[in-house]
């Protein structure tokens, strides 16, 4: 996801910069892509826009040293990233692996609105999308017939491609866009909008599994810039299906007694036993559980930076475990503790959507004060999520193949 968009220098003179922002998400992934026998890599990209007008950032007042957060709409995508299956036996048997690591990105263009009519802005943003889809699919057909997986240095040389090719498309697409007293205005004494910078951003499923949590960061400054001095920061998060790999969680909690270690073990049994049994007959724990998997990289992320947060997800593992063994158990002042003390961390830096469920889960969480457990399953599938519906049928779990990524 792209959270944060930095002024350093607004570079237009008198008055503030009024900045807004195309992006672009895709992936090459298991979904749409397979290496077939005497083929090599074949599919079709999945290609995510979303809105590329003027003033889609929210402020159009911005100085120097300001922040602007980058709304949900245009900078968040979240998506189960798949690695990609080879279904060539001889290369399989070259590579030593049964799949090859799935791609993801996104690419960026910080613009700055001057004297554009919305209409153009927008006939940018769709040339914009189109390059990038095209010039995505050019990346893929590169290593179509490649004998091992595209390193790192091989998806970057490849992916800058992608930002020349959607620099020259924007600008024929405009100009073809402009009417005839356009053409003249805007190439002589108009003002256009400014294009501040471009940048494409990838990483793999591989990535994501050594780092779940990848921070991306690209300043335009000097000639590099142009107009003004700007910073772009976001975030790559991925995370194991928590149905496969629940101990990834915990991680942190390495090294840790033999008896705590037991203990939550058992306690990880019980909850996978719950998940593949009476959890699927309440589809609105399945709308609770679709959010917590959302948010699980931002909680391991925090869990890795803050003790208390780690005491408190240990104490709920321990707590689950016991509630799980006797639906009566009553739900205590100590266990209620551990979840705010969770729901508190994670809605300090949450998105909108995020924050509305954190929200929403703290007023759940006022309801179980002194309820058994079995009462508290069922507050739990009465009280959905903000913004979601419970689900008729159950979330199933993905392949243990599959990664789920946020960006």
């Amino acid at each position: 996801m792209i959270q944060n968009v930095h002024c350093h220098d607004e570079g237009d003179g008198w008055g503030n910069a009024e900045p807004y922002i195309w992006t672009v998400f895709f992936k090459v992934d298991g979904d749409n892509f397979a290496v077939e026998a005497g083929s090599g890599l074949i599919g079709s990209p999945t290609i995510v826009s979303s809105n590329g007008s003027h003033g889609n950032l929210g402020n159009t007042d911005v100085d120097a040293g300001d922040d602007v957060a980058v709304p949900d709409a245009v900078g968040l995508w979240s998506t189960k990233l798949k690695p990609i299956p080879v279904n060539d036996a001889g290369l399989r048997a070259l590579l030593g692996a049964d799949d090859i690591p799935a791609i993801a990105g996104v690419v960026v263009s910080l613009m700055e609105e001057d004297g554009w009519p919305d209409s153009l802005a927008n006939t940018g943003y769709s040339a914009f999308v189109d390059a990038v889809q095209l010039a995505v699919v050019k990346v893929a057909a590169s290593f179509q017939h490649a004998l091992a997986a595209p390193t790192p240095q091989e998806i970057k040389d490849q992916i800058d491609v992608v930002k020349a090719s959607a620099a020259t498309s924007v600008k024929a697409a405009v100009k073809n866009a402009m009417s005839g007293w356009e053409l003249i205005w805007y190439g002589t004494f108009g003002n256009n909008d400014d294009g501040i910078g471009t940048e494409a951003f990838t990483t793999t499923t591989d990535e994501l599994v050594t780092t779940p949590v990848i921070t991306i960061n690209r300043r335009w400054s000097g000639d590099e810039s142009g107009d003004g001095d700007w910073e772009i920061g976001g975030v790559f998060r991925g995370f194991p299906q928590l149905d496969c790999d629940l101990e990834r969680l915990f991680s942190f909690s390495a090294g840790s007694g033999a008896r705590q270690e037991e203990s939550r073990a058992e306690s990880f049994d019980a909850m996978r036993a719950f998940r593949g049994g009476a959890f699927r007959e309440s589809p609105g724990l399945g709308a609770w559980w679709a959010e917590f998997a959302a948010a699980s990289p931002a909680l391991a992320m925090l869990a890795e930076q803050r003790p208390d947060v780690q005491e408190a997800l240990n104490g709920l593992v321990h707590d689950a475990g016991t509630w799980l063994s006797d639906g009566t158990e009553r739900i205590g002042g100590q266990s209620l503790e551990r979840l705010n003390t969770v729901l508190d961390a994670l809605a300090a830096d949450a998105p909108g959507h995020r924050a509305r469920v954190l929200r929403q889960a703290k007023r759940l969480v006022k309801r179980l004060d002194g309820a058994s457990f079995e009462d508290g399953l069922r507050f739990a599938d009465e009280m959905k999520p903000v913004g979601r519906t419970p689900r008729r049928d159950p979330v199933q779990p993905a392949p243990d193949s599959s990664r789920a990524a946020g960006y």
